[in-house]
């Protein structure tokens, strides 16, 4: 797309959808070059000051130098220090683009994450569900960023204690990425659904959700996969959790066994496999 002008007679530059891969090679080079995450959000910030000095706040170049330090500063998990900065860059972005517009979508979605991180789902909802809405009626629902957005939208809905229909949208979130051929990522969405059914203290349907990662997982990438390692581990914990002890110390045996095989006896993986399973071992004797 080309420059849209904005209500203050400035131009804004609506990048092409490509440039996002661009964008994330740019940033995992600073990622390097700061050395560490803390450093990378001082790095961005000076950015932001020199933006505004230069370009002035109404700029499409400051609001996006903004969005790339709420970023960082996520990343690090100072949702609170990114939270104002979202604020921002939606404001600018729907005064100048409007509410519609790709990139205020972005922005709305993004701010519901920042809100999630610092845990007020009631306020991250209409934000997610105007971005789900809008994703929808745009893209079609199959679309990848819409399916992104559906999850969003189901985890504000479980952690609001609305769980039927969380888990229902996380199920269609997790079939879509299948269906686009995108296996790692309906993994990821899967995970995050069973740690947040962990969380909520739904075990059982937790349970479901890790037994069948793990499955999916051991005939996708192999069951000494590190992914499926994970997923046994998780597996452990809610069969523990459960009370299901003896189950629970078969699965966390399998997880020594493989995490062994692949990261050898004596590193802290394997150590951390094998305190799983003699927690669980106390467990069994106490009763």
């Amino acid at each position: 797309m080309g420059p849209m002008p904005g209500r203050t007679g400035r131009r804004w530059f609506t990048p092409p959808r490509w440039t996002g891969a661009f964008t994330d090679f740019f940033d995992r080079r600073v990622d390097r070059v700061a050395g560490s995450p803390e450093r990378a959000v001082a790095i961005t910030d000076g950015w932001v000051a020199k933006a505004q000095q230069r370009y002035g706040p109404d700029s499409w170049k400051t609001v996006n130098t903004m969005e790339a330090a709420a970023k960082r500063r996520d990343a690090v998990g100072d949702h609170q220090g990114a939270l104002g900065l979202r604020r921002q860059v939606l404001a600018k972005r729907r005064e100048h683009l409007g509410p519609g517009h790709r990139q205020s979508l972005s922005a709305e979605y993004a701010l519901a994450g920042t809100l999630l991180g610092l845990d007020r789902p009631d306020e991250a909802r209409p934000y997610a569900d105007h971005a789900l809405e809008c994703y929808v009626a745009e893209l079609g629902p199959d679309d990848p960023t819409s399916l992104a957005a559906l999850e969003r939208s189901a985890r504000i809905q479980l952690q609001l204690g609305e769980t039927a229909e969380g888990v229902f949208k996380y199920r269609r979130a997790i079939t879509g990425f299948r269906d686009l051929g995108d296996d790692e990522r309906a993994e990821r969405v899967t995970i995050n659904l069973g740690r947040l059914l962990l969380a909520r203290g739904d075990q059982e349907d937790a349970l479901e959700v890790f037994r069948e990662l793990v499955d999916v997982q051991g005939r996708r990438l192999g069951p000494d996969d590190p992914a499926t390692l994970a997923s046994l581990r998780d597996m452990a914990l809610t069969l523990a959790r459960l009370g299901r002890l003896r189950e629970a110390k078969v699965v966390a045996q399998n997880l020594v066994d493989g995490t062994s095989r692949v990261q050898g006896a004596d590193h802290e993986s394997t150590a951390d496999a094998r305190r799983l399973l003699d927690r669980i071992d106390a467990s069994l004797q106490a009763d």
